[in-house]
């Protein structure tokens, strides 16, 4: 199933990583740490610079801005509070310009250093972790290659978890961010389905769902996806039940609702979906008519199908085919309307002059009717226009000129038969009956008079 696009990644990078907050730090910022552990402070010429870094980013000086933090990270010393700080204003300036992929680098460089030495702050922290899952999961969607995919979707996993970890605020946007990742991370081999992730998914969406009173609907389009991949059908039929009573316009929401129950082998909750799709103008065009057709005739509700396609093909609710008046045909034989059925093969026929099939139809109704000689008439017209199967047609007509006894002309039509190898076995045996039948004839009429 392809998931909508959930979120916006980057939306608020700008403002949320506080550049103003971190350009004002100066070196009399300072926390009580032990003696062993590296200072939260700046050093000192880290402090004086700060000012030009803040000077040339308001005057959107950015190129300036970086060279002065690149020459001031190349002085600072591994694992300072210098370090931290500057990794994170150089990807703050980098997300400003747009350059996410190189923002990374130093946002992560961020994390690490601060995680190592307690430097920020919780909630600044899980910010920067949810940017950098962010990021990469934008980078996996431009990933050329699976290496790239899979390194990148993993990253993004691997804050995404620490995040949530960490997380003791209810956030359903992010938890939806979290679910889709799984999701999506799960499927980088389409043919391989990493349905352990799939299940995490469904356990992070299913958080997600209870933090708010009423969710947004693509928590349920995920939920439903990763219920389809783990095929729980009938769990998937009560989440599109939902999705149908909040946007019951949804015609893709209808029609998956109405395949899912007949998975179920359940035909008839399947045919009133569609009837109550209907009702809010989804699932009406012809195709889905004769679905609905189709489904009452295979639970043996033949005179609801007979009513919807007598309808459907007075209207044009549904299409003007062959297949569908011989549909209507074989329903109305069912409740045994064989005279009406015999009347709708015949309105067929002035729609589809040329075909055998209808002509044949209506022999067999016929004679099912034990009506011989209007069976003959329309049998013998069958072979005279196009036919698929044209031996059985002909196997037919020399049965019904057998019983009539019109001999030479049932010897004909099984020679015929005979022709095509699919007919040939099945009329060696009336071949020798109509034979028979002539050489016993033929012998009555050469015997003398009793």
């Amino acid at each position: 199933m392809t998931l909508p696009s959930l979120f916006s990644p980057l939306r608020r990078a700008t403002a949320t990583l506080g550049l103003a907050v971190l350009l004002g730090c100066t070196a009399a910022t300072v926390w009580a740490q032990p003696a062993a552990a590296p200072k939260k402070e700046l050093s000192e010429k880290v402090s004086e610079d700060l000012g030009k870094i803040k000077t040339a980013t308001d005057l959107k000086n950015y190129a300036e801005a970086l060279s002065i933090i690149d020459r001031l990270l190349k002085g600072a010393a591994p694992q300072s509070y210098d370090i931290a700080v500057l990794s994170q204003v150089k990807a703050q300036i980098l997300l400003t310009q747009a350059e996410y992929t190189k923002a990374i680098d130093p946002l992560e460089t961020a994390v690490l250093v601060s995680e190592r030495n307690n430097y920020f702050e919780p909630k600044v922290l899980q910010e920067l972790r949810y940017f950098l899952a962010q990021l990469y999961y934008q980078e996996a969607a431009n990933a050329k290659t699976r290496d790239a995919l899979q390194r990148n979707y993993a990253k993004a996993s691997q804050y995404m978890a620490q995040w949530s970890k960490a997380n003791t605020k209810p956030n359903p946007d992010a938890q939806l961010f979290f679910a889709s990742l799984l999701y999506n991370q799960a499927q980088i081999d389409p043919n391989n389905v990493d349905m352990a992730l799939i299940k995490r998914s469904q356990e992070e969406v299913e958080k997600g769902l209870e933090m708010s009173v009423r969710p947004k609907d693509a928590f349920y389009i995920l939920l439903l996806a990763t219920l389809q991949q783990q095929n729980q059908t009938a769990r998937s039929a009560e989440i599109l039940e939902l999705l149908v009573k909040m946007a019951p316009k949804n015609k893709t929401y209808w029609a998956q609702l109405a395949s899912t129950y007949l998975n179920l082998q359940q035909d008839l909750r399947s045919a009133l979906t569609i009837e109550r799709a209907q009702v809010h103008e989804a699932m009406n065009t012809p195709k889905d008519n004769f679905n609905l057709v189709g489904i009452y005739f295979n639970m043996q509700q033949y005179d609801q199908a007979i009513n919807l396609l007598e309808k459907g093909l007075r209207d044009g609710s549904i299409d003007n085919e062959q297949r569908n008046w011989e549909l209507l045909a074989a329903s109305l034989q069912q409740v045994r309307r064989e005279a009406r059925a015999i009347d709708v093969l015949k309105e067929a026929i002035k729609s589809y002059p040329d075909s055998g099939s209808l002509y044949l139809t209506i022999a067999q109704i016929y004679y099912s009717l034990d009506k011989l000689n209007e069976s003959y008439t329309y049998a013998s017209q069958a072979i005279t226009h196009k036919l698929d199967k044209p031996w059985q047609a002909l196997t037919f007509l020399a049965y019904i000129c057998y019983e009539l006894k019109k001999l030479p002309e049932a010897l004909e039509a099984i020679n015929a038969t005979a022709q095509y190898p699919e007919g040939a076995k099945d009329a060696e045996r009336l071949k020798k009956a109509i034979e028979d039948a002539i050489k016993e004839r033929e012998a009555l009429a050469n015997s003398p008079a009793a």
